[in-house]
C-alpha cells in the first residue's frame, strides 16, 4: 500500500507539472510565438529544454519553500517560531514531522484542478498562488483555525512578492521598450530585425530557465515531504512534466499572452520576456515562489502602456487580475475541505 501510495504521489505531482507545462508555457513563448519569431511548436521545444534546465540547476530553493516553509510540522520548528510550547496534540497532527501523505496529495490535485479549469477557458493564473493555497489549505484542514501551524511572515513574504513583481517587471518593460525605441531608430532595419530576432529566441530561453528554476518547486515541493533526499530527481521530474503540457496543452493560454493583450512587436516580445525572466529569477534565487503568469502580463502590460491605454485590452486584464485573485483563495478553501471531507469519510 505504501508504494501504491508514492505512485500516486507522483503521478499527481506530474500533473501539477503538466498543468504548469500548459498554462505557463505562455508566459515563456507566447510574446515569441505572437511576434511570428517562432512557431508553437518549435518555442514549445524551446521551452521544455530550458525549463529542465532551470527546474534541475536552481529549482532547490523554492523546492524547499513550498515543500517545508508554509506549514509547521516539526515539533522544535514550532516552538522556535512562535516562542511558546507546543501544543499536546501536536504529534496527532503531524506524527511523522511532515505533512502526512493526504495531505500532499490533496495540495497537489487542489492546485492542479484550479489550473486545469483556468487553462480549458485560456486564462493565465498563478500555477505558485495555486499550490501556495492548497498547501496552506491542507495545513488549515489539519489543524483547523490554528495560524500558530502557519508560518506567516513567509506567507506575508510571498504575498508582497505576488504584488511586487508585475510592478517590477512593467516598469522594467516599459523602460526596456523605450530605450530599444531609440535604438531601433538609429539602426539599419535589415541587420536589426534579424538580431532582435535572435534576441527574444534568447529571451526566451531566459523565461523558461527562469520558469523552471521557479515553478519546479510548486509542482513537486510538496513532496520533498515524503522523499527529502530525491531534490535532483524530482526537479527532473516537474521539469519534463512542465515540457509535456507545455507541447500538449499550452497553445490557447500562449495565444492569450502572446496577442490578446496588446499587440507586440520584436522589441515589445524582447522587453516584456526580459523583463519577466529577470523578475522571476531574482525572486527564485531569494526562494520565493512567484507567478510567471503575473511577471510576463506585467511586462507586457509595461510594453502596451508606452503607446497608451488605447491598445490595451483592459477587458482581458481585468480577467487576468480576478483569476489572480481567485485562483489561491478557492485552492486553500478546496484544499481544506477536501482533507476535511476525506477524514471524515474514512473515520
Amino acid at each position: 500500500m505504501e508504494i501504491l501510495f508514492s505512485v500516486v504521489l507522483i503521478v499527481a505531482a506530474f500533473y501539477v507539472g503538466w498543468n504548469i507545462g500548459a498554462n505557463d508555457a505562455a508566459n515563456c513563448i507566447g510574446t515569441t510565438v505572437g511576434a511570428q519569431i517562432l512557431s508553437y511548436r518549435h518555442a514549445a521545444l524551446l521551452m521544455a529544454f530550458f525549463a529542465i534546465l532551470g527546474g534541475v540547476l536552481q529549482g532547490h530553493r523554492v523546492m524547499k519553500t513550498v515543500g517545508k516553509g508554509i506549514v509547521i510540522t516539526e515539533h522544535s520548528t514550532y516552538e522556535e517560531y512562535n516562542n511558546k510550547a507546543a501544543p499536546d496534540d501536536f504529534a496527532e497532527y503531524f506524527p511523522d514531522g511532515r505533512l502526512p501523505d493526504l495531505g500532499i496529495l490533496v495540495a497537489l490535485l487542489s492546485a492542479g484542478f484550479f489550473v486545469t479549469l483556468a487553462t480549458l477557458t485560456g486564462t493565465p493564473v498563478s500555477t505558485s498562488q495555486a499550490i501556495v493555497g492548497g498547501v496552506a489549505g491542507v495545513g488549515i484542514g489539519i489543524v483547523g483555525l490554528d495560524f500558530s501551524y502557519l508560518k506567516l511572515a513567509v506567507l506575508g513574504k510571498i504575498l508582497g512578492a505576488w504584488v511586487v513583481s508585475p510592478f517590477l517587471t512593467l516598469i522594467l518593460a516599459f523602460v526596456a521598450y523605450q530605450i530599444l525605441g531609440l535604438a531601433l531608430r538609429r539602426a539599419r532595419a535589415p541587420i536589426w530585425s534579424r538580431l532582435m530576432g535572435y534576441a527574444v529566441i534568447a529571451s526566451a530561453a531566459y523565461v523558461s530557465f527562469s520558469l523552471g528554476a521557479n515553478d519546479v518547486g510548486n509542482a513537486i515541493g510538496p513532496l520533498l515531504n515524503k522523499f527529502p533526499d530525491k531534490g535532483v530527481y524530482l526537479a527532473l521530474l516537474g521539469g519534463v512534466a512542465m515540457a509535456v503540457g507545455a507541447l500538449t496543452f499550452g497553445e490557447r493560454v500562449t495565444r492569450t499572452v502572446g496577442k490578446s493583450i496588446t499587440p507586440l512587436d520584436y522589441a515589445g516580445a524582447l522587453a516584456a520576456q526580459t523583463s519577466a525572466a529577470f523578475g522571476v529569477h531574482l525572486f527564485s534565487m531569494m526562494g520565493i515562489p512567484v507567478s510567471t503568469s503575473q511577471a510576463i502580463v506585467g511586462g507586457v502590460l509595461g510594453v502596451g502602456l508606452t503607446k497608451g491605454l488605447r491598445v490595451v485590452s483592459l477587458g482581458k486584464i481585468r480577467t487576468i487580475f480576478l483569476g489572480w485573485v481567485i485562483t489561491p483563495t478557492m485552492a486553500a478553501i478546496f484544499a481544506a475541505s477536501l482533507y476535511r471531507a476525506i477524514k471524515l469519510g474514512l473515520g
